[in-house]
């Protein structure tokens, strides 16, 4: 055999195993980007479910209230009415799983997505999860629709910011590898807000004055109560440290009042921490 013909031999063994591979590649892709069919077995909120095999279903793009705020039973009821017990079709997006090991999907009944139909009834506000925003600009336009029509939580929140969640136990991470506690603000208007003059403080009298960072619509900030560095990324996730030795959020419930650069109460959040659907949740 020539040099000629074994130099053309491993060139063309090499262009093969690339091949293998490319195919290999996107046959793995595809797997993790097609529809999947799954029946419900419980439904825990109104944007939370369990399968029949167990996994966790989070809806995508949206966030309905927490158990015991406004609008969560009937968040939580809607969404039973249409999914449990049903055979249901997931449609991912980029990231298929959250750190809590949670699908992450859009979930449909038949033709119509869920995640949808509960922001047009006015159950839940455009949450954006990045990079998973294939549908954020149709959401905020059928939140826009709700929110003009006053419907569900829309007969009495106004935005542009809304606390969604707080956890006095501690589930982000603090930047050392640690867990710590935080409270999730999100703007649910559909402009760009500069959280800067607003305050939030817990009933005690713990006051954080926001410095100045944009949040996108449909996105939201994390204040984490312990030392770090913020973090303001242009794409959208923005976290900010209230940087105190001692906690603010009692572990045994508490209320936080969010206040506009005015001083104004624009949202106000109680919680109590223990009962079984909390734990269940255990994230936004």
């Amino acid at each position: 055999m020539s040099l000629e013909t074994s130099t053309a031999n491993r060139k063309s063994h090499s262009r093969a195993a690339v091949l293998v591979v490319v195919a290999a590649t996107l046959l793995i892709e595809a797997a993790l980007a097609a529809d999947l069919a799954v029946t419900v077995r419980e439904v825990i909120d109104g944007d939370t479910i369990v399968l029949n095999d167990g996994r966790k279903v989070r809806y995508l793009g949206i966030n309905a209230p927490e158990h015991g705020q406004p609008y969560a039973r009937e968040a939580t009821n809607f969404n039973r009415r249409i999914v449990s017990g049903l055979s249901i079709r997931l449609e991912f997006d980029q990231a298929r799983q959250d750190r809590h090991g949670r699908l992450l999907a859009y979930v449909y009944d038949k033709e119509k997505m869920v995640n949808e139909r509960l922001l047009a009834e006015g159950l839940a506000h455009v949450f954006s999860m990045p990079p998973n925003t294939r549908y954020a600009d149709r959401f905020l336009q059928t939140q826009e629709e709700a929110r003009t029509a006053e419907k569900g939580m829309w007969k009495t929140v106004r935005g542009p910011l809304k606390i969604t969640r707080i956890d006095p136990k501690g589930d982000a991470d603090d930047g050392k590898g640690a867990l710590a506690e935080f409270v999730r603000i999100a703007n649910i208007s559909n402009r760009a807000v500069d959280v800067s003059g607003y305050s939030i403080a817990d009933r005690d009298g713990h006051r954080y004055d926001f410095p100045s960072a944009q949040l996108p619509p449909g996105h939201a900030l994390t204040l984490v109560t312990a030392d770090g560095q913020d973090r303001r990324d242009q794409a959208g996730p923005v976290t900010l440290y209230w940087n105190r030795r001692a906690s603010v959020w009692n572990d045994r419930g508490d209320t936080a009042y969010l206040r506009d650069p005015k001083g104004e109460v624009v949202d106000r959040f109680e919680y109590k921490v223990g009962t079984r659907r909390q734990r269940l949740h255990r994230g936004d």
